[in-house]
């Protein structure tokens, strides 16, 4: 059976329920189904041929697995991808979400999807994605139950504040305490303070949140970002 550079066994998937092995040659671009069994983390790749394949195969296993590496086009293919939107939608319709992103070859990207925690935290843009998913009838138990976790625990708007940059008082009387922490703090970009603020708010323990306030804080006395 032939294989990619890292040994992996090249494999052609003819349908979501068969796997048959494929050579290749360097001189003929890949088809859709030619790729690796599996990628980092020992996720299987799934390269949809189109958004209904994407959604019949998160129906299939969407509560059996435990995650997925998306294939896709990239644009020096000359083909057409699955648009990302709408990759993105129909994970949110079965309680699935993306997120590392990786390179397969020349031809084709990955995106990581696997189902969403229950404490994963909800941007403003996927809650208005699922009130329209909703309104379109596309959701399903899944996606209904991943909503309804998050309304329960708190996730569903706790990512609102550090969407808006509010800091927290804690954060704030401790920035404002050390001048030159605040000065560099308000001249970080607004991604890196987000990201900063995010390490704050979703703290689970007091303590946890206090020892992080402090680094960022000593790491902005030198100008330096805690993250970001």
């Amino acid at each position: 059976m032939p294989s990619d550079s890292r040994g992996q066994p090249i494999v052609r998937r003819d349908d979501p329920g068969t796997t048959v092995a494929e050579s290749t040659s360097p001189s003929i671009l890949p088809t859709a189904s030619e790729h690796p069994a599996s990628w980092k983390f020992d996720f299987p790749i799934y390269h949809p041929a189109d958004l209904a394949a994407w959604r019949a195969w998160l129906a299939a296993n969407c509560d059996t697995v435990r995650g997925v590496w998306v294939a896709s086009w990239r644009r020096a293919s000359g083909r057409d991808p699955v648009a990302y939107e709408n990759l993105v939608e129909e994970a949110i319709c079965f309680g699935w979400i993306d997120s590392t992103v990786n390179i397969l070859d020349d031809q084709r990207g990955l995106q990581l999807v696997t189902p969403r925690k229950p404490r994963s935290s909800w941007t403003r843009l996927n809650r208005q994605r699922v009130a329209a998913l909703e309104a379109q009838g596309r959701m399903t138990d899944g996606g209904r139950r991943a909503v309804a976790e998050a309304k329960a625990n708190g996730s569903w708007t706790i990512y609102d504040a550090v969407e808006d940059e509010l800091e927290p008082e804690d954060l704030a009387v401790a920035l404002d305490a050390c001048p030159d922490a605040r000065a560099a703090w308000d001249g970080f970009p607004p991604s890196a303070r987000k990201q900063m603020l995010w390490w704050v708010v979703s703290a689970r323990r007091y303590e946890t949140r206090v020892s992080r306030i402090a680094k960022i804080v000593s790491k902005a006395t030198s100008g330096r970002r805690a993250l970001g």
